[in-house]
């Protein structure tokens, strides 16, 4: 209980500072994470800003763009979605890396099951 007030005061400050010195903070904290650990805060932002937005829903729209044309590029299928579902541009380094874990499993599916490939 005591940990969940401070964050909401910490939140409240926060807020109260000017955009400079948001950023700052911001910097500082991303600074001492990890490389996994702020892809999962990203994570959680963008299910935080873009509640309504199914993330399952968005994994298979990118799967069927990498199953029709595999030779599509992470970054340009992430562009696309980005468009698509009317995402903030911030988010497209998010989206890369979830087209990149996308792109890996189309491949993989398609390498134990050939015969998909015709399809």
């Amino acid at each position: 209980m005591n940990q969940e007030k401070s964050a909401i005061t910490a939140a409240r400050m926060i807020n109260c500072v000017d955009d400079h010195h948001q950023r700052l903070f911001i910097d500082d904290l991303l600074a001492g994470l990890s490389e996994a650990r702020r892809l999962q805060w990203m994570q959680l932002v963008c299910e935080m800003t873009y509640p309504d937005l199914v993330w399952k829903d968005l994994e298979a729209w990118l799967e069927k763009k990498f199953g029709r044309d595999p030779r599509k590029t992470p970054r340009e299928v992430a562009s696309l979605c980005r468009r698509r579902f009317r995402m903030n541009p911030k988010t497209l380094p998010f989206l890369v890396r979830i087209a990149q874990k996308v792109k890996l499993r189309v491949r993989a599916r398609m390498r134990r099951h050939p015969e998909l490939k015709k399809i």
